[in-house]
């Protein structure tokens, strides 16, 4: 979008920008902008084309996340007919912009886990249910969008296999409140606290898939000795009255629902829009996905090992 449409967004909302900076694109399609205002204040603006989705669940949950305690951006200005949010401005400074293992300015990976334990606890109504469909719908992009359009190779069978699996072991776990993108990128640290953002996909799903995308980290390798000490820490706020290395299992198969999940919507974002900005991730996910591929399914994480992997270091490089 032009500079000349955010303004006109911004004053359809009671607010004269001085000046705009473009922030971020998501692969939602949710465009960022950090509108600058007088007396060095400054707010955001979210648009969503209305045509593609709408915010007003984001909204709902801003509400109830505050109500928890649970720190978010303040959602200002809301107008569903023109597609914007003005949320706070709570800085530019995630969690991925901070080594969160050896920050010397508190035990971060310790809150982050405290965070999520709220989070998945809280009470916050009218959240939409994951169905076990859904599940299985996601995995199957890996298939067609990641394997079949953007490697042009076929696994089928193998990751049928796994797809089951995964749906098995993800209906026996618990079901909480589902972040859904629980990532590094999506915390902020903001005066002492994390604050989360990007929940507008909130919902009542398996646990695991939000513990595996703080721990199985499309940017950092944590040791399983850390991980475990921290599911304890996360079994003690829940009171889920299990093992750490039960609630690893959990996180397990939510990490590989979530891997092969992202590498098909990674995938068909580049194919349908030629939206490049998160491929350099895909490998690194592929990785963490045959890493949680447990031992017994030796055929299918061979056959990644030594056919996708090779195949998309290759098609990488030729972008």
């Amino acid at each position: 979008m032009k500079d000349t449409d955010i303004y006109l967004l911004a004053n359809q909302l009671g607010y004269d920008p001085s000046d705009i900076n473009p922030l971020k694109l998501e692969a939602s399609g949710r465009i960022y902008y950090r509108l600058h205002l007088q007396n060095d204040e400054s707010v955001i603006l979210c648009y969503l084309d209305p045509l593609h989705g709408d915010q007003t669940s984001f909204v709902h949950t801003s509400e109830y996340l505050a109500k928890s305690g649970i720190s978010c951006p303040r959602v200002l200005k809301h107008d569903g007919n023109i597609g914007v949010t003005i949320q706070q401005d709570i800085g530019d400074v995630s969690l991925i912009d901070i080594d969160i293992e050896k920050d010397n300015r508190g035990l971060l990976l310790d809150e982050t886990v405290k965070l999520l334990s709220k989070l998945h606890l809280a009470q916050i109504p009218q959240l939409p249910t994951l169905t076990l469909d859904d599940l299985s719908t996601q995995m199957r992009m890996m298939e067609e969008m990641f394997l079949n359009n953007f490697l042009d190779i076929s696994l089928s069978s193998q990751l049928n296999d796994i797809e089951q699996q995964a749906l098995e072991n993800l209906s026996q776990q618990p079901w909480m409140n589902c972040h859904f993108d629980f990532e590094r990128r999506n915390l902020h640290a903001i005066n002492n606290d994390i604050c989360v953002i990007d929940f507008q996909d909130l919902c009542h799903g398996p646990i695991g898939i939000d513990l595996a995308g703080i721990f199985i980290d499309h940017y950092k390798t944590y040791p399983k000795e850390i991980i475990l000490k921290q599911l304890k820490k996360y079994n003690e706020f829940t009171k889920l009255g299990v093992h750490a290395l039960d609630t690893f299992e959990w996180l397990r198969w939510g990490g590989i629902q979530r891997g092969m999940r992202i590498l098909g919507t990674l995938s068909k974002l580049y194919l349908e829009t030629k939206r490049s900005f998160r491929l350099k991730d895909l490998s690194q996910i592929l990785d963490n996905l045959i890493n949680l591929i447990p031992e017994e399914n030796h055929t299918c994480k061979t056959l990644l090992i030594e056919k996708a992997s090779p195949v998309l270091r290759k098609r990488m490089s030729e972008l």
